[in-house]
């Protein structure tokens, strides 16, 4: 509850107006769950690792922990949402100069299913390649 209210204050000192609505998932954004995750990426400039591999090392971790999690009889579900992409919101958090933040992995017990997602077939998602000389199969 506490960070809702210190991002609320966040989006009240930048002058942004904001509705009951507003307000009110803001303060209530992390009270969905028992237990939230903040997973921040840690990446280092000029490394040999690029820093594009860095950050997809982080959301496989945060895929890995959704596993995890479920397996064990929890549910979880992976967000982010405008703090995950805002600057003054890693202030908040506490992030350095070179730290990004992920996503926040909500765990708790599940109290039924998730909502049904409209989600695109596997073939509108993937497509065939072959270089021009190989032969045909």
């Amino acid at each position: 509850a506490a960070l809702g209210e210190a991002l609320l204050a966040l989006r009240r000192d930048r002058g942004e107006t904001l509705d009951e609505a507003d307000v009110e998932k803001e303060l209530g954004r992390f009270t969905r769950s028992p237990l939230v995750l903040a997973v921040v990426a840690r990446v280092t400039p000029k490394h040999k690792i690029p820093e594009f591999e860095q950050l997809c090392s982080a959301a496989a971790l945060t895929q890995n922990l959704l596993i995890g999690a479920q397996a064990l009889g929890y549910g979880a579900q992976w967000l982010t949402g405008w703090p995950a992409h805002d600057p003054g919101a890693w202030r908040t958090l506490g992030l350095g100069a070179h730290e990004r933040l992920i996503g926040f992995v909500y765990i708790g017990t599940p109290t039924g299913a998730g909502p049904d997602r409209e989600r695109p077939t596997y073939r509108e998602l993937l497509s065939d390649w072959c270089a021009p000389d190989a032969p045909a199969l």
